[in-house]
């Protein structure tokens, strides 16, 4: 018998959200001086755990159900979610950086083509 998918979704997003600390990363923003741009937009300061954790359930949410990708990943303000082949996880980023190959392997055109 296969399990109910939004039983699966449930248990992939509270487990998920269970096992990451928020506390350990309130107090690596705090030590960065890291801000999340919320909505209602809150005065200067890191977000309070609560908001941190609505943003969290929300992009996990997100990637969780997104079904246009099988991989797929959902960011905002250092936490991203991702979902890959089935494995949802969460992470707080405070700094990275991307080569695309398909783009930034590509010679600019010259302005006079």
């Amino acid at each position: 018998m296969n399990p109910d998918p939004s039983e699966v979704r449930s248990r992939a997003i509270e487990t998920t959200m269970a096992q990451f600390n928020f506390a350990k990363v309130v107090a690596a923003a705090a030590a960065v001086g890291w801000n999340i741009s919320t909505r209602p937009q809150q005065d200067g300061g890191v977000p309070i755990p609560d908001e941190m954790r609505r943003i969290a359930r929300e992009l996990l949410e997100k990637a969780w159900d997104d079904e246009e990708a099988q991989n797929c990943e959902y960011c905002h303000g250092g936490l991203r979610a991702s979902r890959t082949d089935g494995c949802l996880s969460l992470q707080f980023v405070i700094e990275e950086s991307y080569f695309v190959a398909a783009v930034d392997a590509v010679e600019p055109a010259s302005p006079e083509e």
